[in-house]
């Protein structure tokens, strides 16, 4: 007996192998049908809002797939900068002289706030997402409270850049690069001694005073 095909599942993959190939507005409807196999009515019977709302879809899916990756990467490691790096080998894409496949969020995101409001937010949640989990894997490794946000922004700016130099100059030494500067730049902060731990030690002596 023959499986029933999810034809839901089938144009979301493909809608979002073509976001990140070539953005929201190079794929046009005719493409997404031919690639998916799947008919017009399918389409807009499990997406009445077209293209923009499957679009969405596929950006979460994405998103979810990157979320995975980096949670894995993260959870596995004995810190967030060595997670970081081994989420850039992961992000790196296959081997054997490939290009790198960069960030299949950022296509669509980077045209968003010019076409659609909509896509704009879902590739922001997206960005919030793997921000909240490096956040979470600082405060796992003790990080200061307050310097915990800035600096996960900062681990994640480092990747979304690494991957679109990467990915736009087909270069991927600078994911190398990135790893260095991860490494550099989530190593575990020096705890600075607080105020009330002095004074709970009392005043420094000189030596002479210490051997009275």
């Amino acid at each position: 007996m023959a499986r029933h095909r999810d034809t839901r599942a089938d144009l979301v993959q493909t809608m979002a192998r073509l976001l990140r190939d070539q953005g929201f507005t190079a794929t046009g409807r005719a493409q997404l049908l031919a690639e998916s196999g799947v008919s017009n009515g399918s389409l807009y019977h499990h997406f009445p809002g077209g293209m923009e709302e499957l679009a969405e879809a596929a950006l979460e899916a994405s998103g979810q797939a990157v979320a995975d990756a980096l949670r894995d990467a993260l959870d596995g490691a004995p810190s967030a900068a060595v997670g970081v790096t081994r989420f850039l080998d992961i992000a790196k894409g296959p081997v054997g002289g490939e290009a790198c496949p960069g960030c299949p969020v950022a296509p669509t995101a980077l045209e968003s706030p010019i076409i659609s409001p909509r896509l704009r937010a879902a590739a922001a949640r997206c960005f919030d997402q793997w921000e909240g989990l490096i956040t979470a894997r600082l405060r796992a490794d003790g990080w200061p409270q307050d310097s915990v946000a800035e600096t996960a922004s900062a681990a994640l700016a480092l990747i979304e850049g690494a991957l679109l130099l990467a990915r736009v100059s087909g270069q991927v030494s600078h994911l190398a690069n990135a790893k260095r500067a991860a490494l550099s730049l989530l190593a575990a902060p020096r705890r600075e001694e607080t105020a009330e731990s002095r004074r709970g030690r009392g005043p420094d002596l000189p030596d002479n005073g210490r051997r009275a």
